[in-house]
């Protein structure tokens, strides 16, 4: 087995940072000249990735000399490895950013942040220097509570809001409280990250497949799961909305098993879509769904603040097991104040135009062009770009990054085989860059992609 780690907050992308991976292994002597590699679905299963992923490593490895390929048998480390400099090539600048977890630190509401730090400090209150409430502080739950109901229509008794130094720390709490033992499905595609901390945290994980741009409830009942990781507002990475009469049968699978919904609800604030369907938090008899949100959409990414809603069935446990809360006090008496002033409401109000009129430039700009189709998906903070190229996902990746491009592709998010992982579709994140950026990423983009291709009068000739 090999001693691969990938980590989802580095810069380079998945495959990158596999191939540098076995590029130690072969420098520590950890591979040697001639000894055979895991298959690629081995490798692929082992990793959590796409084969598609696994695929792109091993041409690399072949195409820069360290691997060859023998027919029928599978790839060997080279009996000479070219391994010089291949470890850590010199890596091109990223100077447009489309990848998911990107934001403007632009619209951060500094001035307004800075000026209630300051008040904050002047109250020198005792609330900032104790443990306090290991669910955290009372007056930010009751301020979520209120804000919760006003935007996504949930009903939550600041009693049961739990908050975190992010959700890596929420879902950590949750393998503890719903227990190491139970099955926890996970949507396939899926959020990544999640299904990473779910594994570190010790916990099993079975992938159930979508069907129709939802998980397929049919395959849930048979999976023997008692939890599943669901983003039922816009399904990651797919961006379709769960329809209702699917919500209504995740609901009664929870019912009828005593399984858990681990709702997240990650762009919840900024739903672009006239009509979209409440959190399934928000329904009747939501006794068995886990909602979670996070600041760090709304907000910004270094604010770790995040939050869950429990049910009671387990909050008893939270605080026989939980003495005291992981977000600093300061920062959470800062964003109550911040809440309380209806700032935050103005600002997801002034980002929700904002998102609007890129989200529509992104689609002006992608067909002015002709990098390809974009899915029809319920409005949020990316789209899903099918690019008109022979290319399979992994070499469009490569092309953008060579060219200064950040971004993910649909593949990155499989672990099952499917029709993901020969195609050509990517994210297209739009929070990060303001428009005159966009334009030029994209038109970076086709120049990396379609370079046989002459633009004339702003567009294809």
């Amino acid at each position: 087995m090999l001693s691969i780690k990938t980590d989802p907050e580095s810069s380079l992308s998945l495959s990158e940072q596999i191939y540098r991976a076995i590029c130690r292994e072969i420098e520590a002597g950890n591979l040697l000249p001639g000894q055979r590699l895991p298959s690629r679905r081995e490798l692929a299963d082992e990793l959590h990735v796409s084969t598609t992923t696994v695929e792109t490593v091993y041409d690399h490895l072949i195409e820069e000399g360290v691997c060859e390929s023998r027919p029928r048998s599978g790839l060997y480390v080279a009996e000479e490895p070219l391994i010089s400099g291949a470890q850590a090539p010199e890596k091109t600048e990223v100077r447009w950013d489309f990848s998911i977890g990107a934001m403007d630190a632009a619209q951060f509401p500094y001035s307004i942040w800075a000026k209630l730090m300051r008040l904050v400090l002047s109250e020198q209150s005792d609330e900032l220097l104790t443990t306090g409430d290991p669910r955290g502080s009372s007056g930010l739950r009751s301020e979520i509570a209120r804000v919760l109901y006003r935007l996504r229509g949930i009903e939550a008794d600041p009693e049961r809001i739990v908050l975190a130094a992010g959700t890596d720390m929420l879902v950590a709490i949750l393998i503890t409280l719903i227990g190491r033992e139970r099955l926890f499905a996970v949507e396939d595609p899926g959020y990544a990250r999640a299904r990473r901390i779910l594994i570190a945290g010790g916990a099993r994980i079975i992938p159930v497949p979508l069907l129709q741009g939802a998980i397929d409830v049919r395959e849930l009942y048979q999976s023997g799961a008692g939890a599943v990781y669901v983003t039922p507002g816009r399904q990651f990475p797919t961006g379709q909305e769960m329809p209702e009469e699917r919500r209504v049968s995740l609901m009664r699978w929870a019912r009828e098993t005593g399984a858990y919904i681990l709702e997240d609800d990650y762009e919840g604030e900024f739903s672009l879509m006239p009509g979209a369907l409440s959190p399934l938090a928000a329904l009747p008899d939501a006794g068995r769904v886990i909602y979670m949100n996070t600041f760090a959409r709304t907000l910004a990414p270094g604010l770790r603040i995040s939050y869950m809603i429990l049910p009671e069935s387990l909050l008893d446990r939270y605080r026989e097991l939980y003495s005291a809360c992981s977000v600093p006090g300061f920062e959470q008496v800062t964003l109550q104040k911040f809440m309380e002033g209806d700032y935050f409401e103005r600002h997801i109000r002034r980002m929700r135009t904002l998102y609007k009129e890129r989200r529509n430039f992104l689609n002006d700009e992608v067909h002015r062009l002709g990098l390809g189709r974009l899915r029809e998906s319920s409005a949020g903070l990316f789209e899903l770009l099918d690019v008109e190229s022979p290319h399979s996902s992994g070499k469009l990746l490569e092309l953008a990054a060579a060219s200064g491009v950040r971004l993910s592709a649909l593949s990155d998010y499989s672990i099952l085989p499917g029709k993901e992982e020969a195609s050509g579709t990517v994210l297209l994140g739009l929070a990060g860059m303001d428009k005159d950026r966009i334009r030029e990423g994209l038109e970076a983009l086709q120049k990396a992609w379609f370079p046989s291709r002459k633009r004339k009068n702003g567009g294809l000739k």
